[in-house]
Order: C-alpha cells, then sequence, then structure tokens
C-alpha cells in the first residue's frame, strides 16, 4: 500500500503512465504539487493533456504508475471539460445551478434550487463579465459564453482540486485574464489547486506556478515538470 501523501502535497504522481491506443504519451511521470497551486499543463496538439486530466478524473485507467489527492473524496475534484457539457434547453444559470444537484435530494429541487444557492451561482456568473445572460438558453449562447458557464458550475461547486481543460480556448484576452485571475485568486485566497490545460505562453508566465509539458521535446518520458520564477 503506498504511504499516504503529506499536508504539504495537495497532488502527488509516481511513476505515471498514460496510453491512447497502442502509444504510450508519457510514462514515469513523478511530480509532486504543492497545495493552493496553479499547475498550467503545456505541450502541442496530441501531446496527451486531456489524458492526462482524464486520468487525473478517474475517467481514464493508467497504463502504469499511480497518483493521490490529498483530499480522497468521490467529489473533492471539480472539471471544466473542452466540450463544456451543458444542457441545451437550460439557462445559464439553472446549468450553473445543476452543478450543486449532489447536494440536494431530488425534492428539494423539484420547485427550484434554494434562494442562497442562486445567489452564490449568480455571483459567479456576474464575476464571468454574464449578469446579462444569466437566463439565456444554453444552446443560444455563444462558445465563449458557454465556456465561463461552465467555468461558473464548476466554481458553484466549490471543490479543492480544479482540472480545467483548456479554459480560456474561446475567449478574448482581456476574458482570458479574468478568468485565470479568477481560478489563481481560489489558489491565493483559499488554498485551492488548480490544474488547467493552457497554450499561451503569457497566460503560462502570469499566472500559473509550475508547469508541466508534455510531448516528445519535454524530456525523458515525455514530460517536464517545474516552478515557475517570477522576478520579485
Amino acid at each position: 500500500m503506498a504511504e499516504p501523501i503529506t499536508h504539504s502535497a495537495a497532488l502527488v504522481t509516481r511513476s505515471l503512465a498514460v496510453r491512447r491506443g497502442a502509444r504510450i504519451l508519457f510514462d514515469d511521470m513523478t511530480w509532486i504539487l504543492p497545495p493552493g497551486k496553479f499547475l498550467a499543463v503545456t505541450g502541442a496538439s496530441g501531446a496527451g493533456k486531456t489524458s492526462l486530466l482524464a486520468c487525473l478524473a478517474g475517467a481514464v485507467a493508467a497504463a502504469a504508475g499511480e497518483f493521490r489527492f490529498a483530499d480522497a473524496r468521490r467529489d473533492a475534484v471539480g472539471r471544466v471539460f473542452q466540450d463544456f457539457r451543458l444542457t441545451p434547453n437550460l439557462s445559464l444559470l439553472t446549468n450553473v445551478l445543476c452543478g450543486r444537484l449532489g447536494a440536494y435530494g431530488w425534492r428539494q429541487t423539484l420547485f427550484g434550487f434554494p434562494r442562497g444557492e442562486q445567489q452564490r451561482a449568480f455571483v459567479f456568473l456576474h464575476r464571468l463579465g454574464l449578469a446579462e445572460q444569466t437566463h439565456l438558453l444554453a444552446r443560444r449562447a455563444s462558445g465563449g459564453e458557454q465556456q465561463r458557464a461552465a467555468l461558473a458550475r464548476v466554481l458553484l461547486q466549490d471543490p479543492p482540486v480544479i482540472l480545467a481543460d483548456e479554459p480560456t480556448s474561446n475567449l478574448d484576452a482581456a476574458l482570458a485574464d479574468r478568468v485565470l485571475r479568477i481560478l489563481r485568486g481560489r489558489c491565493l485566497s483559499e488554498g485551492k489547486t488548480v490544474v488547467a490545460v493552457l497554450h499561451e505562453r503569457r497566460l503560462v508566465s502570469e499566472f500559473a506556478d509550475y508547469e508541466l509539458r508534455i510531448g516528445a521535446d519535454a524530456g525523458a518520458g515525455g514530460w517536464s515538470f517545474a516552478e515557475i520564477i517570477r522576478e520579485r
């Protein structure tokens, strides 16, 4: 049995390998991510970034090795998907509220969510620039609006760890900064842990504490892990 991870680590990988079909995307991946930190996952398309997040979320089995979160609860990890996974005929507000379905019995939400939850959901939508779109049906929302609603949904869930797959892919520079500022704020003020796939070097340099590069050019085993050092 593997020893438990210490209070100084939010997430540990040990000799982790992930396979896609017959190809090993990376192997022998071993690193420690402290709590309250933002990890940017980078690399070329197809390198295995989404596969890594799927593995950490428990949706894809590891080919070898293991990973462990400090918080082992089932709801300790929230996930923002590339395809958003919103219900098309529900409003953005209701889609956000659906992130809290697991916290209530069906009778409690039969006639709507508690007012307190609705207020919290609206606050997150407002912070993400969607105050005017709360009652917009998801199918009528733009890709960027849907993406921010998906993020608001996971923020409402309030998990200790957020796995976000390209959370800024449909956003302009100003909105991308707003989204990542909110995520980094959760790390700094609440000790949350964020693992996000990012493509822009500027965003990695400005918001991440650590970078995990994946790909054939990233180092031995197809990966490298490093702390981002900023000038004081």
